[in-house]
């Protein structure tokens, strides 16, 4: 019988690119607690609602150390990809995928750092 392997922290800061492993993949899906009886579209919904949350986290300290304007739109590298930031009035950071698009991540008014649940 084979021990699985201990997992180790995924850094919040640097590349984690040459394991192939995305980062914070894996701190993702340790933010929740796993039950036995919770069905799997209500687990795979919270972990994709936590992996936003951290997104829009991530997004309001670029934000923070970016923002020339009360409004402003700005492009963010995050890992092998770009996203758009924008600040929009009254006070909503959002998310957006500029190939498609689609809203990622949309926060409270005059809240950045909190999840508007849609």
């Amino acid at each position: 019988m084979q021990q699985a392997a201990p997992q180790k922290e995924t850094p919040t800061t640097g590349s984690n690119q040459t394991a192939g492993v995305k980062q914070n993949d894996l701190a993702i899906a340790r933010d929740i607690p796993r039950s036995i009886n919770t069905p799997t579209p209500d687990y795979v919904r919270d972990l994709a609602s936590a992996g936003r949350a951290r997104l829009l986290a991530k997004a309001a300290n670029f934000a923070s150390l970016h923002a020339p304007h009360t409004l402003w739109q700005r492009r963010m590298k995050v890992g092998a990809s770009m996203l758009l930031i924008r600040l929009e009035w009254p006070g909503v950071l959002a998310v957006f995928d500029p190939a498609t698009g689609e809203a990622l991540a949309r926060s409270i008014p005059g809240q950045p750092e909190t999840l508007l649940n849609q």
